[in-house]
């Protein structure tokens, strides 16, 4: 197996790093074929360009673009981990999804409507919060993210989308954190 994880978030002594660590050591030590992408450590520009827009259409992509995609197509196993900021992902991660997951790479228009190009394909996406489980419900912060999370994933034919959001990551004590990263070991498992 394959797999990539696409991490977002510009502390690398945060949360989020500590579950993008637990999962590359876990992979590993199952001998998983592993990427891992520091989106911000890459420096990939996340502003979806005119010129972009028009190689969408015209088959020649820039070769950010090229690279990321390739990664991805190689990819049985996507692992997306990002915060939740503003009821959505960093602009970073929505940026590179953006440009990455484009028309004739992740999906295309038939006459019947659109078919998504990465069939075949797992993904697990994990999000952190500030927001109490039930904040984030009441609010609706939740439902927006996972409406999110199927409106991209589901839209480019990935199956099964598996969705985790780790709840007061800033307030909860230290043993609660670690109950989260031994949570996160558990889902890991079903992919090993």
């Amino acid at each position: 197996m394959n797999a990539l994880i696409i991490y977002a978030h510009p502390n690398p002594g945060s949360f989020n790093a500590a579950l993008a660590g637990v999962a590359e050591d876990m992979l590993e030590q199952n001998e998983i074929n592993l990427k891992v992408k520091d989106i911000y450590g890459l420096e990939f520009d996340p502003v979806l360009s005119e010129e972009d827009f028009k190689a969408f259409h015209t088959g020649y992509l820039p070769e950010d673009i090229q690279a990321e995609q390739a990664d991805v197509k190689w990819a049985d196993l996507l692992i997306i981990i990002a915060p939740v900021w503003w009821y959505s992902f960093p602009a970073i991660l929505k940026g590179y999804i953006d440009r990455v997951f484009s028309i004739g790479f992740a999906y295309r228009y038939e006459p019947d409507g659109p078919h998504g190009l990465l069939g075949g394909k797992r993904v697990l996406v994990i999000t952190t919060s500030g927001a109490e489980e039930e904040t984030a419900i009441s609010t609706g912060m939740l439902g927006i993210i996972q409406t999110m999370i199927n409106g991209i994933f589901k839209f480019c034919g990935f199956d099964p989308i598996q969705y985790k959001n780790y709840f007061a990551v800033p307030t909860v004590n230290d043993q609660e954190r670690i109950d989260m990263l031994n949570d996160f070991r558990e889902i890991l498992k079903t992919y090993v």
